[in-house]
């Protein structure tokens, strides 16, 4: 299963499919919040990173990184670089990609436990509410228990001693 990049500016946390803005501190976003946040303004100055606060004021800190590169470019992307040279920048890609992993299942914990608490306080609302319910049905239904006790009144007592007196 192929890893899929996304945003690391958690109000977006797009997934990054063609291209990324990526930052020398290992960070990516979206080209959509590089602009928002001005990572990718042209210049360097001032340039900060929206997830750490890293200063970026070389140029090359920040760059747009197509993520479908064509064969060619594979082709031709590291040739004539020494061995040594290869294996820096391929060590250095893995570490960025071993980074972003680590920090998602960060973020997916941090969710599964916001999640896991708002779910306890909904159990626990949920079963007070249950109890509360339980405990007005009980009290209805002491009442109608309680007038079901109560002596029959017969209609006819009343009236016939009405009616006698009436005579």
């Amino acid at each position: 299963m192929e890893y899929v990049l996304r945003c690391n500016d958690l109000k977006c946390r797009h997934q990054l499919l063609d291209r990324a803005v990526v930052t020398t501190c290992s960070h990516v976003f979206c080209t959509r919040c590089a602009d928002t946040t001005g990572l990718s303004r042209t210049s360097n100055s001032n340039r900060q990173c929206p997830a750490c606060e890293t200063q970026l004021m070389n140029p090359n800190d920040v760059v747009v990184q197509g993520l479908n590169p064509s064969e060619d470019y594979k082709t031709s992307v590291l040739s004539g670089l020494s061995p040594t040279v290869i294996t820096e920048v391929a060590s250095r890609g893995l570490a960025f990609y071993s980074y972003q992993a680590s920090q998602e299942i960060i973020y997916q914990e941090h969710l599964a436990k916001s999640l896991t608490d708002k779910f306890g306080d909904l159990n626990q609302n949920m079963d007070q509410l249950i109890h509360d319910a339980n405990s007005q049905i009980q009290l209805l239904q002491d009442r109608i228990q309680g007038t079901r006790t109560l002596p029959p009144i017969t209609c006819g007592q009343g009236l016939t001693s009405q009616s006698s007196n009436a005579n």
